[in-house]
Order: C-alpha cells, then sequence, then structure tokens
C-alpha cells in the first residue's frame, strides 16, 4: 500500500500498510532470528514501569530465549500481567537495531508512505511492556510487525491536564506525565479524570500516525515487535 499524503496534524490509523513487508513473516519466528544474530550484543529493560525497572546488557540469543519463548506461551496479556509478572517483562526499546544489523533493512519499507524518517527505531519485547504517557518532538510512523499493542491518544491541548513531570533526572524535556495510564489515581490526579483521550489496537501491518507533541501511553497485549520512524 502507498500513502501519498495524510494530515499531519491529525493522529491517525492506516491499516495493512506493512501487511506485505518481509517483517511481518520472518520475525514471527524469534528462534530463527536468534540463530542468525544470537551473538549481538543488545540493551534491554527489565520489569514494570509501575514497580521500577533496570537496564542490563544480553546477547540477542539470551533475550528471545529467556523472555521471549516464555513470553510466547501467553496469549494475551492482562494489565494484572504487565504489573504483576515483572520479572518476565523485558523489553529492547527505542533501539537502532537496523543500524547494528543492516541485514534486516530489507525485511522493512525504510520510507512507509513515502516519509524521510530523520531515525528509525525497533521496539521488541515481551507481552506486558508499557511505555509511559509522554510526546515526541518529531512526527511518528508507529508501525506494528508482530503481536498487538494497545495505544492511548491525547491530544497536544491536554497537556495542563496531564501533570506533566518536573523530574529532571527522567523526562527533563518536560515531555513526560507522571499518570500511571490505566491506573491512574483521580484523587491525587483530579484534572485528568475528564480529559478526553482516543485508544486503538495495532495489529500487524498496521501503522499508527502520531503528530509531534501528542501524547501517548502504549502497552503490549502479547509478544510484539514494533518499528518507529520520526520525520
Amino acid at each position: 500500500m502507498i500513502i501519498t499524503s495524510f494530515d499531519q496534524s491529525i493522529a491517525c490509523v492506516i491499516r495493512d500498510v506493512a501487511s506485505e513487508w518481509p517483517a511481518l513473516r520472518k520475525w514471527r519466528a524469534m528462534d530463527v532470528l536468534a540463530r542468525e544474530f544470537g551473538h549481538r550484543l543488545v540493551p534491554i529493560e527489565i520489569g514494570s514501569m509501575t514497580n521500577g525497572m533496570e537496564e542490563a546488557v544480553v546477547t540477542f540469543r539470551q533475550f528471545v530465549s529467556k523472555y521471549l519463548s516464555t513470553s510466547s506461551t501467553k496469549d494475551c496479556w492482562s494489565l494484572d500481567d504487565a504489573i504483576m509478572d515483572r520479572k518476565s517483562v523485558a523489553y529492547i526499546a527505542q533501539h537502532p537495531l537496523l543500524d547494528q544489523i543492516p541485514a534486516l533493512c530489507s525485511d522493512i519499507d525504510m520510507n512507509p508512505c513515502g516519509v524521510q524518517p530523520t531515525n528509525i527505531n525497533i521496539w521488541m519485547g515481551t507481552g506486558g511492556t508499557r511505555t509511559p504517557l509522554h510526546f515526541d518532538s518529531y512526527d511518528n510512523l508507529l508501525v506494528q510487525l508482530v503481536g498487538a499493542k494497545y495505544v492511548r491518544l491525547y491530544d497536544r491541548e491536554c497537556s495542563p491536564q496531564l501533570y506533566v513531570s518536573k523530574d529532571t533526572s527522567y523526562g527533563g524535556q518536560g515531555n513526560m506525565s507522571v499518570l500511571d495510564c490505566e491506573r491512574e489515581d483521580y484523587a491525587r490526579h483530579p484534572l485528568a479524570k475528564d480529559t478526553n483521550y482516543k485508544e486503538v489496537l495495532l495489529y500487524p501491518g498496521d501503522c499508527l500516525f502520531i503528530p509531534a507533541r501528542h501524547w501517548h501511553y502504549i502497552r503490549s497485549l502479547s509478544t510484539s515487535v514494533s518499528v518507529n520512524y520520526w520525520f
């Protein structure tokens, strides 16, 4: 599918953009990828954003065998799974894996929808990974390759109701919210209670366009691989 233009001020879902990409077939077989690229070192985040995360560097083979293979035995991860099963949740998050392993570039479209990206990142993890509510300074195409994700979107005008973090050690750019999406404490954050948002489910081949400075929160409903393009 070729998309020549879209309104870059409005978030939108474009279904089946990547339905013919080789990655949709090849990247489901993580054991095959591990046999070919298992010696590569990758940075991972382990744990829950609610209960704390730790960072580690492991081989891709270790990541697949210890985390992804176990995650794939569960068809759908609930929110409780994401929070409580923190020793089983692991994520290669916002990593330029295509720069590290250029052989993977042929499995995806490097210029989807005709965009010229400045950065391309891979997000690969177990079910239950959660990305806190935040915004990016670039327009963003998020393409789902394996598994499913739940996304919550808030317009940029909602910023005064989203309790922007003042923690300069994390989100110091003012692009992080302190809200724990799906587990909000409205007694502490009452302005967020009536703030409108949109919900999206992404399946393999789907693309979500997120305009710059639009707030978004993401939770993986299964073992998942996504690629995002900032432009």
